[in-house]
């Protein structure tokens, strides 16, 4: 979202101070992620990303009125970060397809964004500062969730133990939400025998809910 008002297309100076305005933004956020995938939310200081940043205290006000409208800042970007990954998903692919491409474009923002899938767990975890936009965050969910009673409206899928479209994409969302999770994690140490292939799981899992005469072909990486 650009910085303060649009300049009018005809002010050559006004454009480039919003681009200037725009970048500085950027650069503090950057440094504010940065920051709060090593130390945690709680203890991401106005101050401390001024001092990354080579700005004054003062200075960072211009942009963020305190530590609150920062952390707004990140969590929103963190969720449109998620929105565009999970949004990169063709809607035309059958259901039990398009629901593991979902799942898989979840756990690759995970990998590629760690500091912004922290942001997110925090952001989910506790409250919201006023105005943060919970809709984006639940996306990649709804879209599962859409999908799912698609599918059994289609007869792709047959929903196990008489649960509803609604409650089995949640089943697969604490899986798919779980391992991304858990991959950042080193089980080793406490359980040598522990290992996962979490696309082979999830491709397992809806394998397990397809009626056979609907079966799309999946192949492994």
């Amino acid at each position: 979202m650009p910085y303060g008002n649009t300049p009018r297309s005809d002010d050559p100076a006004a454009r480039r101070r919003a681009r200037r305005q725009q970048a500085t933004r950027e650069e503090l956020l950057a440094a504010a992620r940065a920051l709060m995938l090593e130390v945690g939310p709680d203890n991401v200081t106005l101050r401390e990303v001024a001092r990354r940043t080579d700005f004054s205290p003062p200075a960072i006000y211009t942009y963020f009125a305190n530590r609150d409208a920062i952390i707004l800042a990140l969590m929103e970007d963190s969720f449109r970060r998620l929105d565009a990954y999970v949004r990169r998903v063709p809607g035309d692919l059958p259901p039990d397809r398009r629901v593991l491409e979902f799942c898989f474009a979840y756990m690759d923002f995970g990998r590629e964004n760690p500091a912004d899938l922290r942001c997110i767990l925090s952001a989910t975890s506790q409250d919201l500062p006023a105005g943060v936009d919970r809709t984006l965050g639940l996306e990649a969910a709804r879209l599962i969730s859409e999908t799912f009673r698609e599918g059994v409206e289609q007869g792709s899928f047959r929903m196990p133990g008489g649960l509803t479209p609604a409650e089995t994409a949640y089943q697969l969302w604490a899986l798919v939400h779980g391992m991304t999770v858990l991959e950042g994690i080193d089980l080793t140490t406490v359980a040598g025998g522990i290992s996962a292939n979490p696309r082979r799981i999830l491709e397992a899992f809806v394998a397990g809910l397809r009626h056979e005469n609907t079966l799309t072909e999946i192949k492994g990486d």
